[in-house]
């Protein structure tokens, strides 16, 4: 994302601190998928299997330029503990991708989350993500200045993916900086798409370990 672009004003959801619902996380070991890293994060990430398919089907085919987008999903607390689920991907269809940077217009921004409002109308903007196709998983100075000032909340996280290895992070706030997560969970239910997604994802990244 640029954020040096006249045409950038972008404006979230109004409301006040995203407050976490009483829920059970996902149990284990039937849903969970998998988890990457093992050290503690500032409350525990659950990626959707669903939202992994999302990403992957608006990535640009053969382009090297950067695509990105929306994540929602819902903050919750089980016996006392924070975690977050990512449970969907808005693609931004209308923004200008170029090799090392993804610009927003008003007219992306606005399609962005008229499409949110028409697919997820129950769900909150927990955060976005990005690609950075071959150039590894990281936050630029760019992407720094879009989290701090449109995703300021302290449960939203940014998601980047470098598709050349299929390498995926996720960045989360920790106190008043913005670190690594380097743990999270990737989960699904046990149907058709979640059978197919797990054989996706032990093609492209054949260490991690997959629960079926």
């Amino acid at each position: 994302m640029n954020e040096h672009s006249d045409d950038l004003e972008l404006e979230l959801e109004p409301e006040a601190l995203l407050v976490p619902e009483q829920r059970p996380r996902p149990a284990e070991p039937h849903q969970v998928v998998g988890c990457l890293g093992g050290a503690p994060t500032p409350f525990a990430i659950y990626l959707h299997l669903r939202t992994v398919e999302q990403i992957l089907a608006g990535l640009p085919e053969g382009q090297r330029v950067e695509a990105g987008g929306l994540l929602v999903g819902r903050p919750y607390q089980d016996r006392g503990e924070d975690y977050l689920a990512i449970l969907g991907a808005v693609p931004a269809e209308l923004a200008e991708g170029r090799r090392l940077c993804l610009t927003f217009t008003h007219e992306a921004w606005d399609a962005m989350l008229r499409d949110k409002d028409a697919c997820f109308p129950n769900e909150r903007i927990i955060g976005w993500y990005h690609t950075h196709p071959g150039l590894g998983v990281f936050l630029s100075g760019p992407d720094l200045f879009i989290h701090q000032h449109f995703f300021p909340d302290p449960i939203q996280v940014a998601l980047v993916i470098d598709p050349d290895d299929f390498t995926w992070g996720i960045f989360c706030w920790h106190r008043d900086q913005i670190q690594a997560a380097v743990s999270y969970h990737i989960y699904g239910e046990p149907d058709g798409d979640y059978e197919r997604l797990a054989t996706l994802l032990n093609r492209y990244a054949p260490d991690w370990e997959v629960e079926l």
